[in-house]
């Protein structure tokens, strides 16, 4: 065999294990800088200015009937089907007039509202030498929070009326 078919046999394969390897990969979601958190105040920082330190719009929002709103960030990147991944999300709750209330769940974020760290038992650190408080950055954003939830439906009495239906009895023959 000459230099130039191994050459090209190896470029074949090459190739050939690159399409595997790209053809196994699939991204979910929106990345999302999470490290952002840190920055974010309760009561003081905005949907608008979420969106825009988080530097994406998150995947869902759930309005809630008392007027607040969950927001979720969630990104997965995926190699060989689920054999090796990555992901991330984040809830977070706004209040009714739009301000960050708290973070209702997280998945692989490591920063905390107020500058905190989280640690791997789940506690956030009260020393303040052991996290950095870093003071929100003013930012003028235009993405308006999403519209309120419609009001509850009301029962139609003419759709809900109760069902009447006469039972039937079978009598059962032998012992079981």
């Amino acid at each position: 065999m000459t230099v130039k078919q191994r050459f090209n046999r190896v470029c074949r394969w090459t190739v050939l294990s690159a399409s595997f390897l790209l053809a196994a990969c699939s991204t979910t979601g929106r990345s999302f800088n999470s490290m952002a958190l840190s920055n974010f105040v309760p009561g003081q920082t905005t949907y608008a200015q979420a969106v825009e330190m988080l530097g994406s719009e998150p995947e869902n929002t759930y309005s809630q009937l008392n007027g607040t709103m969950i927001a979720r960030w969630a990104h997965k990147n995926s190699v060989l089907t689920d054999a090796i991944y990555f992901r991330q999300e984040l809830m977070l709750r706004f209040s009714p007039d739009g301000r960050f209330e708290r973070v209702v769940d997280s998945v692989n974020v490591l920063s905390q509202p107020g500058g905190q760290k989280m640690p791997a038992n789940g506690q956030v650190y009260d020393d303040p030498t052991m996290s950095a408080t870093i003071a929100p950055t003013p930012v003028k954003v235009t993405t308006p929070m999403p519209p309120p939830p419609s009001p509850v439906r009301q029962p139609n009495p003419e759709l809900e009326q109760p069902l009447h239906s006469q039972s039937v009895t079978y009598p059962v023959r032998g012992t079981y």
